[in-house]
């Protein structure tokens, strides 16, 4: 017959401990949410991100398209090309996450939580959708108030009104 081992008391005890607490400390990674993305961004535009070789839009917001000429502080500029630069500022050097909202849109933060529609918002580059939260709505009307980027703009033949036209885009 085979041999067997025999140990004393204390050791199989100490062995058995060993092997719990060694199995405990390995941590099992979580599997990745298929619907969350995190990593670093480029702008492409005022509302879309280019992260992990994907484009993702943010929801809940409405910005200028590229080449969108408006009249901004006396000159005609490419209002969309700012919208992205200003897309730009809140993702350089930051860590982001984009929880998928709908099959086309994401609701994207920095690693401490800064909303990026929000921020759109918050710095008069962009209006909220129809369906936003309402806080997009209050922080709209602070922009508006305080004559932020595009509620300053007139349109490019010089009428008033350029981010007023985007809200007609809701």
């Amino acid at each position: 017959m085979g041999k067997s081992l025999v140990c004393a008391p204390g050791i199989a005890m100490t062995v058995i401990a060993t092997l719990l607490c060694t199995a405990a400390s390995v941590s099992i990674p979580a599997r990745a949410d298929p619907d969350v993305t995190r990593g670093s961004a480029v702008a492409v535009d005022g509302h879309i991100l280019s992260m992990n070789g994907r484009q993702l839009m943010l929801a809940n917001i409405i910005v200028p398209e590229p080449g969108a000429k408006c009249r901004l502080r006396g000159k005609l500029r490419d209002c969309g090309n700012f919208a992205r630069l200003g897309l730009t500022e809140l993702v350089v050097a930051a860590t982001i996450e984009c929880r998928k909202l709908t099959r086309r849109t994401y609701n994207c933060k920095t690693e401490d939580g800064y909303d990026l529609a929000l921020g759109q918002i918050h710095a008069g580059w962009a209006v909220p959708t129809k369906d936003a939260p309402d806080h997009y709505v209050t922080k709209m009307n602070e922009a508006r108030a305080k004559k932020r980027m595009l509620w300053s703009a007139s349109n490019a033949d010089g009428k008033p009104g350029f981010a007023s036209a985007l809200l007609g885009k809701r």
